[in-house]
């Protein structure tokens, strides 16, 4: 039982090695954003559910029309109003309490402009783009697991 246990470890090694390494895009972003994502893609399903029910109610081909356009503007005025909302949002997670604005932020007691603020305080240690140093962590631990696997076999 055991040794049928050991013969899948290094395949559910690879993958938590594989799971690990990939960055998760929507963790990047703040939850306000992440929440005002959510509110205007319900806001934009309810102006569609909304304009369906009305059509449906219709009994010409004129109404129905008239409707399909109508239910057509609220969408797309959802959806600008949407993308106001969020880039409104993003905007404001640019701006954190060090800001001092003309894209200055003081901290630790100087000055910094954008880009060298960002790099210093905010960019993430795993997007270097070096990722040898992770896949050969990967493979020693795959290399360990198929060792212990063969040792049991031995046996």
């Amino acid at each position: 039982m055991m040794r049928r246990a050991l013969r899948f470890l290094p395949l559910f090694a690879c993958g938590l090695a594989a799971t690990i390494a990939i960055p998760s895009a929507a963790s990047a972003q703040s939850w306000e954003i992440r929440r005002e994502i959510r509110e205007a893609n319900r806001e934009v399903a309810r102006e569609r559910a909304e304009g369906a029910r009305e059509i449906l109610q219709c009994k010409t081909r004129a109404c129905a029309e008239r409707e399909y356009r109508e239910a057509n503007r609220e969408v797309a005025r959802e959806r600008r109003e949407a993308r106001r909302e969020v880039s409104r949002e993003i905007r404001e997670a640019y701006r954190d309490r060090w800001y001092r604005g003309n894209d200055r932020w003081y901290r630790d007691g100087r000055y910094w402009n954008r880009n060298d603020y960002e790099r210093r305080y905010y960019s993430r240690r795993d997007k270097d783009g070096n990722i040898l140093p992770g896949l050969l962590v990967g493979a020693a631990v795959v290399g360990v697991v198929a060792a212990i696997a063969n040792a049991d076999d031995d046996d």
